[in-house]
């Protein structure tokens, strides 16, 4: 079982968010877009805050958010991947349900992260360097 410890002032939560190594977003349970951070959303419209997630996807891209957002407030999943070369980038996606402590769906966050320096690791470092 996992257990929170600590807290984080506004300011901490927001410099901590910003500062993280991926790029995330978040709809609520109504599949309401309420927050987003990163790279990845740099070209996404401020306008999509606050509406309905499919409004800022595209067309051929519905029919598997759909199905995704059924499994995870079916409670069937948990999460759902995808991974592939973007450019000269290779990219990892991971959607996952965000649910309360009795286990309710309370929405979905996504998670982008380029993962080629990581593909890239060989061998063993055992403590942190560069």
């Amino acid at each position: 079982m996992y257990f929170q410890r600590g807290t984080l002032t506004p300011e901490q939560m927001r410099l901590v968010l910003r500062d993280l190594p991926v790029d995330i977003s978040f709809a609520d349970e109504n599949d309401v877009l309420v927050y987003w951070s990163g790279q990845t959303y740099k070209t996404c419209d401020p306008r999509y805050i606050g509406r309905d997630m499919r409004d800022c996807h595209p067309e051929d891209s519905l029919r598997v958010l759909e199905e995704i957002l059924r499994e995870l407030k079916a409670g069937t999943k948990d999460v759902a991947e995808k991974w592939g070369q973007d450019g000269k980038c290779f990219k990892h996606t991971r959607y996952r349900a965000i649910r309360d402590d009795a286990g309710a769906y309370k929405g979905i966050l996504e998670v982008n992260q380029e993962i080629s320096a990581l593909q890239a690791l060989t061998g063993e470092q055992g403590l942190p360097g560069w």
